[in-house]
């Protein structure tokens, strides 16, 4: 059975796999962290330690998967444009990288808000400034993760229109969705406070290249 299962195939798998072990992490997290209130957010990471500690496990899987879903994106479309394929693919393993080393910072993270129960006066003022650091670093790192999934999702999506290795529709949206998304980062790393709502429009998009490849990626050539 696993000898039929084409290449194409299993990057729609990891496609849906890692968007469903992200919102999975996500929601064992209890959300995003919060740097706006950080002893309220390092109080909600210490009451749910073991589901936090879940949470970064599953992460990694997602973040190991990335780095899965660039090389096999590479074997499955590096022949249509070997460039831009090799350049998506630097910057998935950036991506999954980057991702991957900011679950240290969150382990880090748990650590400080455990210590942070116990202790008051000047300690205490220090473990919150820690710990603002650390969230704040999340958040960058979280945002650096996506400016480098959005071009490697730009840069395949223009493969895909060039080389018709996908339904046209399809590279189409994902060059739209890819431009949208970068507009929303972009906004916010210049103000924290715009929202990067636009975003979001990548998950429907992966959604549908995932199950596109998962049902039609064996006639990928």
């Amino acid at each position: 059975m696993l000898s039929k299962i084409s290449v194409g195939q299993l990057c729609g798998f990891l496609f849906l796999f890692i968007l469903l072990t992200s919102a999975l992490s996500q929601a064992l997290a209890g959300g995003a962290l919060d740097p706006s209130d950080v002893p309220g957010t390092m109080n909600k990471v210490n009451a749910k330690t073991k589901n936090f500690q879940l949470s970064v496990v599953v992460d990694l899987i997602s973040h190991v998967s990335i780095v899965a879903l660039a090389a096999m994106l590479f074997t499955a479309f590096s022949p249509f444009n070997r460039s831009l394929a090799l350049l998506a693919t630097l910057w998935r393993v950036a991506e999954g990288t980057i991702l991957a080393i900011n679950e240290v910072n969150n382990l880090v993270l748990l650590e400080v808000s455990q210590k942070s129960v116990s202790t008051t006066g000047n300690q205490s003022v220090v473990l919150d400034s820690i710990g603002r650091m650390l969230i704040s670093t999340e958040g960058w790192g979280l945002k650096i993760g996506m400016v480098f999934l959005v071009l490697a999702s730009l840069v395949y999506a223009i493969l895909f229109v060039t080389s018709g290795a996908v339904p046209l529709a399809l590279g189409w949206f994902g060059v739209i969705a890819s431009i949208l998304a970068a507009g929303g980062i972009l906004l916010n790393i210049i103000n924290p406070n715009l929202s990067m709502a636009s975003f979001l429009i990548l998950i429907p998009y992966e959604i549908v290249l995932g199950f596109w490849l998962l049902i039609w990626g064996g006639q990928i050539r």
